[in-house]
């Protein structure tokens, strides 16, 4: 299947081919010496991987893990981690993968609402001291790389209204504007996310890819799967580090990097270094990634950008855009149709400049989220027949090319205008001054809101407020500058390195107003 030559049937064989363990074990027997993944400390070949995997299911089985299980694991990014969640697909238990940032309510929320049985945590992480006194065991994996591990188990068992409905993995959204919800992803839909990674990477053999972002993230796990298809190895890191990146992408020898929310603009603020400069990095994936930091990119760079589109409910990625400037988030997959509803109804033959809700449905049975754990009320809505409805908005353009607009949900009414509060912050982002910047509404003395602009400033960068906004009023039109601007000491993030905007303040307090 190479680059643009996906086929439908091709898809469908794929998408609906053998489990992922048993691809695994495939593997071992067909490339064995095969190097899977690597971190700092040690390589692991297909049939290593393969061995510690049952090793792995051996102790969990022992502790009384079994295919009705609900297990989340709580760990960074790392070998044993990959190896864990091998072993819970080959014991049929369903995978939960959990923020190692969890504490208190929020904790509690995703243990008590995905019914989970057992957790899995390093012995000596934060996480472990804010689990409910329980029944505990260390469990002993031969040849781990990392500190100990401990599995708790909970006192509720799972079962009844949370329904798994065939789901393998449990993966709760980021939260960016409420509390998380647990969507329910099958076998299926991984392979269908692995192939989707596929489109956009375009791997070839002997390609390492750079692994940084969490395994709780569907980004993060789709590649965890993409060795057992492609003659690929994975180069693992414990967490983004925008000053260790270059060197890693060095040492590892890196061809494939991954990029979301903000973690491009946060490279192109650092300073040049030999390490970035030295590199073998061919392709750079992901999705956030406007004209401006394409633009940007492309003076600074030598790697292509792969811009694509999706989220967990999809089996992700659902559109590719290999490196068109003006290709937005690209062209569907061939196994995805895609359309765009404008006021209740198709938006097409609307225009370029017209938009709407973005809806995906699949050309292939079992794409599409069954639901959200245990909220039936929250599945039906987000379904409009066969399509699922993304809350995003996004346009076509005469090519085909889809085009993203924002969040349905982070619209600001301003004066009977709705503001993109994406499109706002994307060209803010374009600011020397400016490290990361979110825009949020407030409500207004006179109509409905206003527009607050919430900043973090560059590292030594004293940018004056006022004349953040003054250049930010020679960027957009009059009804998107934002009225207020306020610095902030740090932003709450969601593990992505997306801003938790429901974290937000929204006072006015030390806000600088736009001169009117």
């Amino acid at each position: 299947m190479g680059e643009n030559t996906t086929s439908v049937d091709e898809a469908r064989e794929f998408i609906h081919g053998p489990g992922l363990g048993e691809e695994l074990q495939r593997l071992a027997r067909t490339a064995p010496d095969r190097v899977y993944l690597r971190d700092r400390e040690r390589s692991v070949t297909a049939a290593e991987l393969d061995g510690r995997v049952d090793d792995a299911a051996a102790r969990l089985r022992e502790f009384g893990v079994i295919a009705t299980s609900r297990v989340a694991i709580a760990l960074p990014v790392g070998v044993d981690h990959v190896v864990l969640i091998f072993a819970l697909l080959r014991l049929g238990a369903l995978w939960i993968p959990l923020n190692t940032q969890l504490k208190g309510e929020p904790l509690l929320h995703q243990l008590g609402d995905s019914q989970a049985t057992d957790v899995v945590v390093e012995a000596r992480a934060p996480l472990a001291g804010h689990l409910p006194d329980t029944e505990a065991a260390d469990i002993a994996l031969p040849g781990a790389t990392g500190g100990p591990l401990t599995v708790f188990r909970l006192a509720s068992p799972a079962g009844g209204q949370g329904a798994r409905r065939g789901a393998a993995l449990l993966m709760y959204t980021s939260g960016t504007t409420g509390p998380p919800k647990g969507v329910l992803v099958s076998e299926t839909m991984l392979r269908a996310a692995v192939l989707g990674a596929i489109e956009v990477t375009g791997p070839e053999p002997g390609d390492v890819f750079y692994v940084w972002e969490p395994l709780f993230h569907i980004g993060g796990a789709q590649v965890v799967f993409v060795p057992l298809y492609r003659e690929v190895t994975l180069a693992l890191a414990p967490k983004f580090s925008a000053s260790r990146f270059w060197r890693d992408v060095v040492d590892f020898s890196v061809t494939h990097i991954h990029y979301l929310g903000g973690v491009l603009q946060i490279l192109l603020q650092q300073p040049v270094t030999d390490a970035e400069r030295a590199n073998r990095v061919r392709v750079a994936w992901g999705a956030g990634a406007t004209e401006e930091v394409r633009a940007a990119c492309a003076q600074r760079y030598d790697f292509a950008l792969h811009e694509c589109y999706g989220m967990t409910e999809t089996s992700s990625i659902v559109t590719v855009n290999r490196h068109e400037s003006d290709g937005g988030i690209g062209h569907p997959l061939p196994w995805v149709d895609i359309d765009v509803v404008h006021d209740g109804g198709p938006a097409s033959g609307t225009g370029p400049a017209q938009g709407g809700e973005i809806l995906v449905k699949g050309h292939i049975g079992g794409l599409l989220t069954p639901g959200y754990l245990g909220r039936p009320e929250a599945s039906e809505s987000a379904r409009r027949g066969q399509w699922f409805r993304t809350g995003d908005q996004g346009r076509f353009d005469a090519s085909g090319r889809l085009h993203f607009l924002g969040r349905g949900s982070d619209s600001i009414r301003v004066r009977g205008e709705n503001v993109s509060a994406w499109q706002v912050e994307n060209v803010f982002a374009m600011h020397p001054g400016i490290d990361r910047c979110a825009a949020v509404g407030v409500d207004a003395d006179i109509g409905e809101q206003e527009i607050l602009l919430l900043v973090t400033r560059a590292g030594g960068n004293e940018a004056d407020p006022a004349e953040l906004l003054e250049w930010g009023a020679g960027q957009l039109p009059r009804f998107q500058v934002p009225r207020y601007i306020k610095v902030v000491p740090e932003m709450p993030l969601t593990p992505s390195q997306r801003i938790a905007k429901h974290r937000l303040p929204r006072d006015l307090d030390s806000a600088v107003e736009l001169p009117r």
